[in-house]
């Protein structure tokens, strides 16, 4: 049996977590190997873990979760030749490019799935202006065999038309999905679940038509899908064999899932390791403040009473909420800022001092 690989790429912020947290949830029939750069980035309820061991977490609903540390190849190879698996989906990094990891799927044990592309609503024009980072996103666009639209229940019906636009301008060879914000799981099931696109084949004009949420915006290609093995240990997978082009074997190894492509060179990242308790309100508003210089934000951080909150920054909008209580506490609190530009280091030590700012000490350190 061989898997189909689809990629999963799209800007920071864009969606991607939540797209893989769909999949997970076995919306796509057979069993779906998903592929991504942090267990941690992905919310995994506690109750669907059937095992657990080193990068790999088994579900109880038949999909996989393998986590890229710092050998793409090893994992790579090893889900080709499993052999139990119906699908494998790859996230790529936030400002890596789709394109590299795409070669995989000429490796022996994969057959073609999509390059699928997030697209924020809201965000996708004004990114695709900004200086720093507009070739960032148009070269993501560009890779796409699919594009998914996102975050269309934060969209104006203008906004939503306008950016269905910008992305059919960006990627004119792809498939165009909206997602419906009623069931944003059809649009994931969509995406993957048919036959795998046809680059050379140029999409139908629609004409002028309206976006129709949760159904294709542009004319057609198939899509593809996933699927996960929750058993047998995944063996060493062997060379590639003579019918894989001897030539293949470098840009394979390369870590696109591991870390960000040359365009990272754009961008400048800090890591806030537990803060401790802090101010979640503060924090919320010292993110809204920075909203216009970094690109992103995310994170877990705890409350003066020691509850846990997930607080992100994307697309110029803050969003924070408790933690589900049953979730294991966070290997790795924190947060992650993000920033582009020549001043990107300049705007992460400023913003990295305001976090800090608003600590708040637990409730008995204030008692007299």
């Amino acid at each position: 049996m061989t898997a189909r690989l689809g990629i999963i790429g799209g800007y920071l912020g864009s969606g991607k977590s939540t797209l893989v947290n769909r999949l997970l949830g076995a919306v796509l029939p057979g069993r779906t190997a998903v592929v991504v750069n942090d267990f941690g980035r992905v919310n995994i309820d506690a109750d669907l873990i059937a095992s657990a061991s080193g990068d790999t977490i088994e579900l109880t609903n038949g999909c996989i979760c393998c986590q890229i540390s710092d050998d793409a190849l090893r994992t790579m190879t090893a889900l080709a030749a499993r052999g139990d698996l119906d699908h494998v989906l790859c996230e790529v990094s936030g400002v890596g490019d789709p394109a590299q990891l795409a070669a995989w799927r000429r490796f022996p044990g994969f057959s073609p799935g999509p390059v699928l592309v997030c697209a924020d609503a809201t965000a996708v024009r004004r990114l695709l202006r900004d200086a720093y980072v507009a070739d960032t996103v148009a070269r993501q666009l560009a890779a796409a065999e699919v594009v998914l639209v996102t975050k269309t229940d934060l969209a104006a019906p203008a906004e939503l038309e306008a950016a269905v636009a910008a992305c059919r301008e960006a990627a004119p060879g792809a498939r165009l999905l909206v997602q419906d914000p009623a069931d944003p799981g059809a649009a994931a099931t969509a995406a993957f679940a048919g036959p795998a696109p046809a680059p050379s084949v140029p999409p139908a004009d629609d004409g002028a038509a309206r976006p129709c949420p949760g159904a294709p915006a542009a004319a057609a290609g198939p899509a593809d899908d996933d699927a996960p093995p929750p058993d047998a240990p995944a063996p060493a997978a062997p060379a590639p064999a003579a019918t894989a082009p001897a030539a293949a074997a470098p840009a394979l190894a390369a870590p696109a899932l591991a870390a960000p492509d040359d365009h990272a060179r754009t961008h400048g990242t800090t890591a806030v390791e537990d803060p401790g308790p802090v101010d979640v309100d503060a924090l919320a508003r010292v993110l809204a403040d920075r909203s216009g210089a970094l690109v992103r934000a995310k994170g877990v951080v705890r409350d003066r009473d020691g509850r846990w909150h997930e607080v992100q920054l994307a697309g110029g909008r803050v969003d924070r909420h408790p933690r589900a209580a049953d979730r294991p506490v966070p290997e790795h609190p924190g947060l992650v800022l993000i920033a582009a530009g020549p001043h990107a280091r300049q705007v992460l030590d400023a913003a990295r001092s305001a976090v800090l700012g608003c600590a708040a000490p637990p409730p008995d350190a204030t008692a007299p």
